[in-house]
């Protein structure tokens, strides 16, 4: 039996638990219901990216990036079938969260866009655009920006599944909007 698990990578990592013990060191009823009720416990790191201005299904996809979790092909890949893989939009590169979000050719004319609205940031990878959100600002700010990411990251996503399942490139407003 112990060879089935041989397989299974554990990271290395501080346990941080997200709750409060009692004077007793026991996890009582009312402690745990805190961590359903506590909106900074609840929600993680994470928190700032849910806004009541933004729909969920659009931040559904920022955290998705952030975590890795698109099903891209590479993503799939990962859980097993070997599948073979090619970016749906300019089919020559293999499918990644990194290529579609940030090196694909249109997805780089969408974060040029964004460098006209907030000229100091260059997008590479998905930390650059946390560092980007997260940064110094009034709540204001902060909030255009997300706006602005999260509608950026859901139209590279939408492109590509308009074009994975319709089987055609989507010509979108953004685009033209990049390209004048």
């Amino acid at each position: 039996m112990p060879h089935l698990f041989s397989h299974i990578m554990v990271k290395v990592e501080q346990d941080i638990p997200n709750w409060i013990l009692d004077e007793f060191g026991r996890l009582t009823f009312k402690s745990a219901r805190t961590i359903f009720l506590d909106p900074e416990v609840s929600c993680g790191r994470d928190k700032f990216i849910w806004s009541s201005y933004i729909l969920s299904s659009k931040t559904l996809v920022l955290w998705k990036v952030f975590h890795g979790r698109l099903p891209t092909d590479q993503h799939i890949q990962n859980k097993g079938p070997h599948i073979c893989s090619m970016c749906t939009l300019c089919e020559k590169h293999e499918e990644s969260i990194q290529h579609l979000f940030f090196e694909y050719a249109n997805a780089l004319r969408i974060w040029n866009w964004v460098r006209h609205i907030f000229p100091i940031y260059h997008f590479s990878n998905k930390d650059d655009l946390l560092s980007f959100i997260k940064s110094d600002g009034s709540l204001l700010v902060k909030l255009i920006k997300l706006v602005v990411i999260t509608f950026s990251i859901w139209m590279i996503w939408r492109m590509r599944n308009y074009a994975r399942f319709q089987d055609k490139i989507e010509v979108s407003m953004a685009i033209l909007v990049l390209k004048i």
